[in-house]
């Protein structure tokens, strides 16, 4: 080989790498295709009513990210690999805030990956078993924990509109335009510094309603220290929402707590914008590890 064709050669291979480094080969996805969650639950959890909007994805050792459900998420890995799927809510109804519930357990399961291959999963969950639940309220009869009324109408249970068989319905009108109700019972030991503190709410309404705790130093006080703080707001179809209620540290000093909430008909101007409106609310749940 004379040096001229030597050189050409060289120049030809160095051109050949040059191009493999600028625009390397791309390596081809698997994919995972996840619809949505199953929540099953037990008799004593309450109704199977979940709103999971998010999935949290890991393949092997790796965690790939959170979708928006449905999803498609494509997966560099291949082969068999361990698949962990978390179930993601969003805290307090709000957008920017997506948590891993951590109340529900993962789905985990093995998926042979293979590129451009679609595998779909249908993720069935459980509570946690080491979740706890200081009470579910369905609002199956008179008989509800919601009963410590300080000020507005009382709850009433009706069939008529309602989410699940019964639910609760209070119905504000001019002459009593705001609601404030809070649990009959008194809970102890449900709030320290390692607190994971939820509550879950079905609800429709045609006003706002925020929900909280009230610290209480005895179980027979009336309402003590208030901090009602996540609400939501008007909604005219069933919805569900989680509570943060965890870190409320203005409230950590006391011996108890009642769950309450405050409902009312907004003023504009001065005035009642409403004549009346109805707040429905059911399978109200308080978990905590």
């Amino acid at each position: 080989m004379n040096l001229t064709r030597f050189l050409l050669l060289l120049i030809g291979l160095a051109s050949f790498a040059a191009c493999d480094i600028i625009n390397p080969s791309e390596e081809i996805p698997a994919y995972i295709y996840v619809e949505s969650f199953e929540l099953q639950t037990t008799a004593s959890q309450g109704t199977n009513s979940a709103k999971i909007t998010e999935v949290h994805v890991s393949v092997g050792p790796n965690f790939i990210g959170a979708f928006p459900l449905p999803a498609l998420i494509p997966v560099l890995e291949n082969g068999d690999q361990e698949v962990v799927l978390s179930a993601g809510i969003k805290d307090n109804g709000i957008n920017s805030t997506p948590e891993i519930y951590p109340f529900y357990d993962t789905y985990e399961t093995v998926v042979n990956l293979q590129p451009t291959e679609i595998d779909t999963l249908r993720p069935v969950i459980q509570y946690n078993p080491n979740a706890k639940f200081a009470f579910v309220e369905a609002f199956q009869s008179n008989g509800h924990i919601f009963q410590f009324n300080e000020t507005g109408p009382q709850i009433m249970i009706t069939s008529d509109g309602a989410f699940e068989d019964n639910s609760a319905r209070i119905q504000l009108t001019r002459d009593q335009p705001e609601v404030e109700i809070a649990t009959n019972l008194f809970f102890e030991d449900i709030y320290d510094t390692d607190l994971r503190l939820y509550l879950e709410v079905n609800y429709k309404s045609e006003v706002p309603v925020i929900f909280g705790l009230t610290g209480l130093t005895s179980s027979t006080q009336v309402l003590g220290s208030r901090l009602y703080n996540p609400g939501f707001s008007p909604k005219e179809v069933w919805n569900k929402i989680y509570f943060n209620l965890s870190g409320l540290d203005p409230l950590n000093e006391f011996n108890g707590y009642r769950v309450g909430f405050y409902g009312f008909i907004p003023e504009e101007d001065g005035e009642l914008t409403l004549e009346e409106a109805n707040i429905w609310l059911d399978n109200i749940k308080l978990v905590h590890f």
